[in-house]
């Protein structure tokens, strides 16, 4: 994967200049340290920052088809190029490179704008037909690889990181209060919104066509459960999900270039990091965060997981003193708030492995969304036995926003908006009508309807947790704060289609999460692991950080003169915070003076105004 960010003419007056798309690339020159490039197309310009995974001699872009009349660039892997490229070849194309991406300006070439369907893999593509001066955008299915746009000036900018479209000339400088008030809600932004006034987040499966001065926006690609079940057994379904994982695990390694792994010591990782040492024997490096200490210390699980493995492993601390020393600059490479602070271990890690030859590590992600390993799939099972404990303001809202009355999604957002009204400065409590998160559903509630409630949450999650949050400020922008890529097996879009058909049953039984996954997984991951009580991950909140020197996250000035949160109740917070033996309780209980930390962050890097 790499960085790409381009414009093009919308009115006849844009600024289209390499000077400008030079600025662009240098903002994101993180994402892509092996070489830039800038091309001009007439009403286009393309930049790119490369990353090398295969053909390290000759994949720089932008690539073209045969006659120069399709260029295209993109940030991704495609993991079926092999297959593609015959199929193609066949048909009479030419391929100039051994690069996996160059297959998909013959596929728009063979198959139009159906070519994303055709695609096994984790990409945001920009391409131009010169011909019909037409520019394309796509993100993947799932989300893993990030693209924003915006409208400036008479241009239409867009680029792998915000950041970048803030070097164009114009760009505004204001936070979206609607994000925030996503964080408030739900575990993250939720695309396309971003923090940033004016810009927009592609959404996962859609694909954007600017064409003649227009922006058109469709879907090509969603998550299709079955509104009614097949059943073919406990070992149907584990057998098949051993196989699917295996093949994703090993498209997933092919490079040209050292490929690692993570090692969390939860059930996820491991999996990977056993079906590769299992499977696919080699020299691989893996990677740990070290966090937490007592029950939360999962480091006597990584040695498990190391030694089964075999691999040459590295490990880094993370505590207090490194978070509350290197949570601004976790901020600024997400451009986004965050409720927890395990974005610092996510930019630690690859720190870490920026160290060594790796340039890819393969992650666990995903498999609690598609397996039901969250504890909310748990609670859904109780909360049915009374359904009578909620209020009629709730279940109306729970109604527009999920299509259920009796869903709740992590928490009563009824109660849950009274209390942000009071955090919220005065100012923004008169206009939360206009941007609060709940005046809408961050999902279409038409796709869930007729859903068991198990693959409702699932659903959900896919949308709201893992898209964003997880591949996003998590994932995509930590990995490559450090010129890192994410490979995620869990994704596989093969392995999803299966995973959507498993019944319920198999996925949580009883109390046991992941259950079927974990059948998949006898006889290759340690017992140890496969037993283990899980717990969510954890680092330490606001509370931790205020008894251990992270006062000075927290700004009363700052907070005062930003005008977003009220300074009295943040400094009741602090004070409530700051007593001894206070924490915060439940998986789902916000930190929100995180939030308010974070927003100062990110506000007074990116220079944002309300």
């Amino acid at each position: 994967m790499c960085g790409i960010c381009g414009m093009t003419d919308l009115t006849g007056r844009a600024d289209l200049s390499e000077k400008t798309a030079g600025r662009m690339l240098g903002a994101i020159a993180h994402r892509g340290p092996d070489g830039a490039r800038i091309m001009r197309l007439g009403r286009v310009t393309f930049g790119f920052n490369r990353l090398s995974f295969i053909d390290l001699e000759g994949g720089m872009q932008p690539l073209s088809n045969e006659d120069g009349t399709v260029y295209m660039i993109c940030c991704g892997e495609i993991f079926n190029h092999p297959e593609l490229r015959e199929e193609l070849t066949r048909r009479g194309h030419i391929f100039r490179t051994g690069t996996d991406v160059e297959a998909i300006v013959h596929l728009y070439e063979e198959y139009g704008e159906d070519f994303p369907l055709r695609l096994n893999g984790q990409f945001a593509v920009a391409l131009y037909d010169k011909a019909k001066e037409k520019l394309i955008l796509v993100r993947d299915g799932m989300g893993v690889s990030p693209l924003f746009y915006s409208v400036i000036g008479g241009a239409f900018v867009f680029a792998s990181e915000c950041k970048a479209i803030l070097e164009y000339p114009g760009a505004p400088r204001r936070l979206n209060l609607k994000a925030l008030d996503q964080l408030m809600n739900f575990p993250g932004a939720v695309s396309p919104e971003t923090f940033f006034d004016g810009m927009r987040a592609l959404r996962p499966g859609h694909m954007l066509t600017v064409s003649e001065g227009t922006v058109s926006d469709r879907e090509f690609f969603d998550l299709a459960f079955p509104t009614e079940e097949e059943d073919f057994g406990l070992d149907y379904y584990a057998e098949n999900l051993r196989e699917l994982i295996k093949r994703s695990v090993a498209r997933r390694l092919v490079a040209d270039v050292p490929v690692g792994f993570y090692v969390s010591g939860g059930l996820d990782s491991s999996v990977v990091a056993c079906f590769i040492g299992k499977y696919i024997p080699g020299n691989y490096y893996s990677f740990s965060a070290e966090i937490g200490t007592g029950e939360l210390d999962e480091s006597r699980f990584q040695e498990i997981i190391r030694q089964t493995v075999r691999s040459e492993h590295f490990s880094v601390k993370v505590g207090e003193s490194e978070i509350n020393a290197r949570l601004p600059e976790a901020v600024r490479h997400a451009e986004s708030a965050v409720r927890e602070s395990y974005d610092v271990a996510a930019l630690m890690l690859s720190e870490l492995v920026s160290g060594t030859p790796a340039k890819a590590v393969l992650t666990g992600q995903g498999a609690d969304e598609l397996f039901c390993g969250y504890v909310g799939y748990m609670v859904d099972s109780f909360r049915d036995m009374r359904k009578g404990s909620m209020t009629k303001e709730e279940l109306e809202l729970n109604e527009r926003l999920w299509g259920d009355p009796y869903f709740r999604y992590e928490r009563d957002h009824a109660a849950a908006d009274k209390v942000h009204r009071e955090i919220y400065s005065e100012e923004l409590r008169a206009a939360i009508s206009g941007f609060s998160a709940l005046n809408e559903s961050p999902i279409d509630p038409s796709r869930v309807k007729g859903l068991s409630t198990r693959k409702r949450r699932s659903y959900i999650d896919c949308k709201l947790r893992l898209g964003d949050h997880l591949l996003g400020e998590h994932g995509d922008r930590m990995f490559f704060s450090h010129s890192v890529e994410g490979r995620h097996p869990f994704l596989d879009p093969e392995l999803i289609s299966f995973a959507l058909t498993i019944p319920d049953r198999y996925k949580l039984n009883g109390t046991n999460e992941k259950y079927v996954l974990k059948k998949a997984a006898e006889g290759v991951v340690p017992e140890a692991i496969l037993k283990r009580k899980k717990f969510p991950f954890q680092a330490p909140g606001a509370a931790s950080l205020l008894k251990n020197g992270g006062d000075r996250l927290i700004d009363p000035e700052l907070i005062k003169k930003q005008g977003i949160f009220d300074p009295v109740k943040i400094g009741e917070l602090v004070k409530a915070y700051a007593a001894p033996g206070f924490r915060l309780m439940g998986a789902y209980e916000v930190d929100y003076l995180m939030i308010a930390a974070t927003t100062t962050i990110l506000c007074e890097e990116y220079r944002l105004s309300i």
